[in-house]
Order: structure tokens, then C-alpha cells, then sequence
């Protein structure tokens, strides 16, 4: 089976209720349009960053949640790249992200990257 680059897989993700809660009682806050990211160093810094995700019953009934985890889901799997390493992030989705378009979440997404290479420099 061929090597898929932007893949998905589960060492990349957030799993346990454990690992969320400690990321979203201790991490750093950025705030993006419709999205806000809680990020903190994982202690691993030559591992890629790993990332969760929180869509609230306030954001919208099942299929508007879906769709924006599906986007959040999107674009952190085709830009994940741009991410500095050896963090651990939670993105919350807020409740505009619910009518929010694409353009929306790709400029809220930029601003989370922007603003934490300048917080945790490669």
C-alpha cells in the first residue's frame, strides 16, 4: 500500500478525555474568528504536532457539527505542515463557526499558525 502525506492517522490525534483536559486546563489560548485553539507543549519536540477537536451541542444540531469538525478536520490534515512540532492542541469550534464559509476557517486556521510560530519558534 502506497504512503499517503496527508493522511490522518491516529498518532496525530488527541484520544483520551485525559489528554484534552490537560491540554484545555493548562494550555495557552488562541483566539481565531470562529475558532479557538488551546495549545500546549507535549514534551516531545521533534514529534509532529497532535490536535483535537470540540464542536459544542451550542454550535449547531448533529449534521452543522459534523461539518464543521469535517472542515477543522480538513484543514489541519492538508496544512498540518505549517504547525510548529511537539505541541498538543485542541481546537474548539465557536458558535459562528456554525455559518461560517471555508474562507472563514482558512483565515482563522492561518491566524492559529501565525500567532503560534511566533509563540514557539522552530
Amino acid at each position: 500500500m502506497a504512503s499517503r502525506p496527508n493522511a490522518f492517522p491516529q498518532s496525530l490525534r488527541l484520544r483520551s478525555r485525559r489528554e484534552f483536559l490537560v491540554v484545555q486546563d493548562t494550555g495557552l489560548k488562541v483566539s481565531a474568528d470562529c475558532v479557538l485553539a488551546l495549545v500546549k507543549p507535549n514534551g516531545r519536540p521533534t514529534e509532529p504536532t497532535r490536535v483535537g477537536f470540540t464542536v459544542s451541542t451550542k454550535v449547531g444540531n448533529a449534521v452543522v457539527r459534523n461539518r464543521v469538525r469535517r472542515r477543522l478536520r480538513e484543514l489541519f490534515r492538508t496544512r498540518r505542515h505549517e504547525l510548529p512540532k511537539g505541541l498538543d492542541m485542541v481546537l474548539i469550534a465557536r458558535n459562528s463557526a456554525a455559518t461560517a464559509g471555508w474562507p472563514a476557517f482558512v483565515r482563522a486556521f492561518d491566524r492559529v499558525v501565525t500567532e503560534l510560530k511566533r509563540r514557539f519558534p522552530a
